[in-house]
């Protein structure tokens, strides 16, 4: 099996990115069933050593952990990138209501009755695909309650129409907030503030977001909220 990663400047860039995506797509896709094999391989040679009778040394065993939680750690690079190839494909653009979509996506996810979430969005209308609009929500307070200190944040959407095409969704928590050096490097694919021994993540949930805004020929910014506190979010979609 062969990729061709070579530059030709006579291709369109559009059609290039496209390319890229499905190269991206196919090798993260191939790769993940050696991927699953590794984290599984650990525990298949401990239970074939404890039906030898054979017992490790804490040592070999730690060695064995170390490879099914690197196998793991891979697995969710490749799950993000595979997402990221995928932005925008695969969908239906269609009237949806982003105050309902936000409503659905919090009854879909699991937290405690100690985050809490207002939705203030307009109650208005717009055109875009519906997955892409359930993954920016879901990107977002899953970002916030991950990261917030207490794992308890209280988070605010809001946004609405700008104009007669443009839309901005502001998602707002009061976290730690991110630095203002940073705010840049967290949209970029693959990066992370914490250690991965702190927070397994991949690192693709702002890139991803970032990459649907750029989608709908939109942006995203991180800000400061006005009570100083926390981190706001905001994605502008050019949407009808």
């Amino acid at each position: 099996m062969g990729y061709d990663l070579s530059f030709d400047p006579s291709i369109p860039m559009e059609t290039a990115e496209t390319e890229t995506d499905e190269i991206v797509y196919r090798i993260s896709h191939d790769l993940r069933g050696s991927v699953r094999a590794l984290q599984e391989l650990p525990t298949w040679i401990v239970e074939d050593l404890q039906k030898a009778a054979i017992k490790l040394p804490p040592e070999s065993n730690r060695h064995l952990e170390l490879v099914a939680s690197h196998a793991c750690r891979l697995d969710l690079m490749l799950t993000g990138l595979l997402a990221y190839s995928r932005v925008g494909r695969m969908q239906a653009i269609g009237a949806v209501t982003p105050r309902l979509t936000l409503d659905e996506v919090i009854d879909d996810m699991s937290f405690g009755l100690e985050v809490k979430i207002e939705n203030r969005l307009d109650r208005g209308k717009c055109q875009m695909g519906e997955t892409d609009l359930q993954s920016i929500f879901s990107i977002l307070i899953t970002n916030a309650i991950r990261f917030h200190p207490t794992n308890s944040p209280h988070i605010v959407v809001s946004g609405g129409p700008v104009s007669e095409k443009m839309w901005h969704i502001d998602v707002t928590d009061d976290g730690e907030g991110i630095p203002e050096d940073k705010r840049e490097f967290v949209l970029k694919p693959m990066t992370k503030l914490v250690s991965r021994d702190i927070d397994p993540g991949a690192g693709m949930g702002l890139a991803i977001l970032r990459k649907i805004a750029w989608s709908y020929r939109g942006e995203v910014a991180v800000l400061r909220p006005k009570s100083h506190t926390g981190t706001t979010v905001r994605v502008k979609l050019t949407v009808n």
